[in-house]
């Protein structure tokens, strides 16, 4: 009988491991779950709020009219006249965006969104048009400055030609389907800028622009250059470009593109979209190259604009999913060391005890989300681990028959929390420092189970095993 205890410590052991595996699962299913009411708060501010941001640099689009041959109703050839759409972009343009970032305008209790206030400053030059043999409408001749989201605007945005100072008119379709408000200043308002469009003009725009969390810029001159800074260190970028130069440090950021390729071809892009669907995609930054609108979920995306993205310093639903991925392998450990103990002890411990340890490590972390969400995550780590590691610790010096067991198995925990802690904040480098801590571990066990016979343990005399006796 006793030759087979060593293996149905080892299958008892195994089944354990499994059971608190799909526990593990279940803490996952837990995580999303806050994460989704995390997310459908961000949806409810767009809706009712603010959204992400994304602008298109200005351009000037022009009506003409050309004759043509037509076919009637009854396939006969007719002269027509058909008016069409001449647009031109800026030659050159220098963007300039100052942010105030902050993640107390909204919130709802636990939850907070990152919002900004932007600053956007722009300089640039319109060149002399090369015409053709056709005849324009100047008069109906419009300056063109898309928005995704005018709820934004805490006034309308202006354009200062020729020292005077025009200002965008709110389209009044709104941006409810094509994604954008044509924000526009007409020739038809202002006869004066006929004849700045027909020759050419310098022009300097301003804008104040609220958002949510994202802002793209679309540019549409040939050439383009933009410095993005403000009060937020954790930033991401993304786009058709990335910036040349960026920094990141003390809260503060700064970062600056340079493009001669872009502009005109995101302005063919956006001047060609048939559908409303293809003008929403450009409002996420992305280009989809289909036409037909069932196609739109399966067809490639291309990234369009230039994109900054500010994050949460921490995302503790994100850092907490990937501390439930290594409670795996702690549970492995601490039952690697519950088993190493008794075989070199010979002391039992009963798989019901492995079961309360395994649950107290699982308590860890739904401590540990919980807490996170109200406190630092540094903050509630340390309260979670310290509060399961000293209940550990306490019911180990039972469970062991002495404290130097226990005090022992409590170093161990705290190391491999603090190692998992160390993981979660090394970003690029967990795998490295995942493998190196693996052969270390292994190489522990190895040196520790060196001179064990380990055919001979089955073999020991029941009088060898110690069972376990409470403390008086």
């Amino acid at each position: 009988m006793r030759s087979h205890f060593l293996s149905l410590k080892i299958i008892a052991i195994v089944i354990l491991v499994a059971m608190f595996w799909g526990g593990l699962f279940f803490l996952t299913s837990l995580v999303s779950e806050r994460q989704g009411y995390q997310q459908a708060f961000l949806k409810e501010i767009s809706q009712n709020n603010i959204s992400p941001q994304t602008i298109v640099s200005p351009y000037i689009h022009v009506p003409y009219e050309e004759q043509k041959t037509c076919l009637d109703e009854q396939k006969k050839a007719h002269p027509c006249t058909e008016e069409s759409w001449m647009y031109i972009g800026a030659d050159s343009t220098q963007w300039t965006s100052n942010f105030n970032v902050s993640n107390d305008s909204y919130k709802r209790t636990i939850y907070r969104a990152i919002s900004y206030q932007a600053n956007l400053t722009a300089k640039g030059i319109f060149q002399k048009p090369q015409l053709e043999n056709k005849t324009y409408l100047w008069d109906r001749a419009e300056i063109i400055f898309p928005v995704h989201d005018p709820r934004g605007l805490d006034k309308q945005p202006m354009l200062k030609i020729l020292n005077k100072d025009y200002v965008f008119e709110v389209s009044p379709q709104g941006s409810d389907y094509s994604g954008f408000d044509f924000m526009r200043i007409s020739a038809k308002n202002y006869p004066e800028l006929i004849t700045a469009i027909q020759n050419g003009f310098h022009f300097d725009l301003t804008a104040n622009l609220t958002g949510l969390s994202k802002f793209t810029l679309i540019p549409t001159s040939r050439s383009v250059t933009y410095q993005a800074k403000g009060n937020w260190a954790d930033i991401k970028y993304d786009g058709q470009n990335l910036p040349y130069a960026k920094t990141s440090a003390q809260q503060k950021f700064n970062a600056q593109w340079k493009n001669i390729a872009l502009g005109h071809q995101n302005l063919n892009k956006f001047i060609h979209c048939e559908s409303n669907e293809c003008t929403r995609q450009f409002t996420q930054g992305n280009f989809v190259q289909t036409a037909n609108f069932s196609e739109y979920e399966t067809a490639g995306h291309e990234k369009i604009g230039l994109t900054t993205e500010f994050l949460e310093p921490v995302n503790v639903y994100t850092q907490t999913d990937r501390a439930i991925k290594y409670g795996i392998v702690i549970i492995i450990i601490t039952f690697g060391c519950f088993f190493l103990f008794e075989v070199l002890k010979s002391l039992r411990i009963h798989p019901i005890q492995y079961s309360l340890v395994a649950m107290a490590q699982g308590i860890f972390f739904v401590l540990l989300l919980s807490i996170s969400e109200y406190y630092a995550f540094a903050w509630a780590y340390i309260v979670a681990a310290i509060a399961c590691i000293g209940l550990m610790t306490w019911y180990l010096y039972f469970v062991m028959k002495g404290i130097k067991a226990a005090a022992l198995f409590g170093i161990i925990l705290s190391s491999l929390y603090a190692i998992m802690y160390m993981l979660l904040q090394s970003s690029g480098k967990t795998f490295l420092m995942g493998s190196m801590i693996s052969f270390v571990v292994l190489a522990v066990v190895m040196f520790i189970t060196r001179h064990i016979d380990w055919y001979s343990i089955g073999n020991k005399p029941k009088r060898e095993l110690r069972t376990y006796t409470s403390p008086q």
